[in-house]
């Protein structure tokens, strides 16, 4: 269509220009780079935990009881009582265990390679910057209280915000201490050269130990008190807000509006998710509540990005784009959402930006009407994020109309994604244009 008109409004005025903006944003580019770079790793990393959650869990969705029950049968029998205090079960629970370790090892990776860019981004000493994230996350773990069942569920939700709390502040304390030439120690002439270097920053390094040694403990003292984030949050707005469709709605919409920024919205929102979701979904499988809005709810509705995919697949002009749309659907069956968020683009793209937010929050309220108009099951049962969709809820409700909800949120996404992917037909004209061109000079 050669150039295209502008069209006046709030994506001309306001969301092309700041996105066109954040896309220079030097700190968030290393942070999408971190992603684009640890993506196999991340993947590979989550379908180990799915693994571990279906296969090893002896009280999961094929071991357990009020599973398939494969557990009966490779233990000759065994049931109820006797089966959870067999050798079988013991040796399956700490396999599970183990295999929950990905999580603190997917936030120390990203943790690591965010401080290597990051350390050349504020022109800090490589080497050193490393030292000092992971010292900060090791004062963490030797503070932390708590079995590794524990700790994993600690890392659950905050893996991402720790990481990135962990690496951009001891990069930048220890960055901007090594520029004070007064702290800088003075060493003889004769010593080695990498010997030189490192001690001529002895200080800065030890001032930043220091300081991480001390928030490490902070942190954990108010983390594990009644001030901790999520125990205000309780006692401030109390339990019923958070079932409020509207709260509901606005909670998803930030969580979308977080990762359209390249930032892990799971992550960074998990302080309301454990005040609030978390609790409700607890009682629901405990207590036999009554809460619409649970931790599984949310899980359940990360599926949107499959819509979209379908969509690009189905009515996309460009190659390029349904090849990659083919790529990533095996990741988003098992609600795998970042090879495709970052490949497309999602992050940061303005076109994309209304479907993206518009598409689960609609999700979120369809949900609700269904589940309080009885048609659709409480979400009562806690299951893996990375359960394939359509199992994913139908385990989680214990019931196939979990599986119909989902199916007819990702009806509704593929519906909501598709006028914009056709948009992005028009607009993207000159680029195929030019792979043509490009493909043809190949030949």
């Amino acid at each position: 269509m050669g150039e295209h008109n502008r069209r006046d409004g709030i994506l001309d005025d306001f969301i092309i220009p700041l996105a066109s903006r954040l896309l220079k944003n030097p700190y968030l580019r290393a942070i999408r780079e971190t992603f684009c770079t640890l993506m196999p790793v991340i993947v590979l990393l989550t379908l180990i935990d799915m693994i571990g959650c279906l296969l090893c869990d002896p009280a999961g969705p094929v071991l357990g009881d009020e599973g398939l029950s494969l557990g009966f049968f490779l233990t000759g029998g065994l049931h109820d009582e006797a089966y959870r205090e067999s050798d079988f079960y013991a040796v399956m629970s700490h396999i599970r265990s183990c295999l929950k370790i990905t999580v603190l090892i997917n936030s120390l990776l990203f943790s690591l390679v965010l401080t290597e860019k990051l350390a050349k981004l504020w022109q800090g000493e490589r080497t050193s910057s490393i030292v000092c994230t992971v010292s900060s996350y090791l004062f963490l773990l030797a503070g932390f209280n708590g079995n590794l069942d524990v700790l994993s569920t600690y890392f659950g939700g905050r893996a991402f915000f720790l990481a990135l709390l962990i690496a951009t502040a001891s990069v930048l304390v220890f960055s901007r201490l090594a520029r004070i030439r007064r702290l800088h120690l003075p060493v003889p002439q004769g010593m080695p050269q990498a010997m030189q270097q490192s001690m001529i920053l002895f200080i800065p390094l030890g001032l930043t130990l220091f300081s991480s040694l001390i928030v490490s403990f902070v942190w954990l003292s108010v983390e594990q008190s009644m001030h901790s984030l999520p125990s205000l949050l309780q006692s401030y707005w109390g339990a019923d807000i958070a079932q409020v469709p509207a709260a509901a709605i606005l909670y998803e919409c930030l969580r979308r509006f977080l990762w359209w920024f390249g930032l892990n919205g799971s992550s960074l929102t998990f302080f309301w998710n454990e005040a609030f979701y978390i609790p409700a979904q607890l009682a629901n499988e405990l207590e036999n509540s009554k809460y619409i809005f649970t931790i599984e709810f949310f899980d359940a509705n990360s599926i949107s990005l499959l819509g979209l995919a379908i969509s690009v697949w189905v009515f996309s002009y460009r190659e390029k784009l349904r090849q990659l749309s083919a790529y990533s659907l095996p990741c988003l069956l098992f609600s795998i959402n970042e090879p495709f968020l970052f490949a497309l683009p999602i992050v940061l793209n303005p076109l994309f930006l209304i479907p993206y937010l518009l598409a689960p929050m609609l999700n979120v309220y369809i949900g609700y009407l269904a589940i309080n108009w009885g048609i659709v099951p409480l979400f009562h049962y806690s299951v893996d994020s990375t359960v394939p969709v359509l199992l994913q809820g139908w385990l989680s409700t214990g019931d196939i109309m979990g599986a119909v909800l989902q199916l007819v949120w990702l009806s509704l996404d593929i519906v909501i994604y598709t006028p914009f992917v056709i948009m992005f037909n028009m607009l993207t004209r000159e680029e195929d244009a030019i792979e043509e061109a490009n493909a043809y000079d190949e030949t």
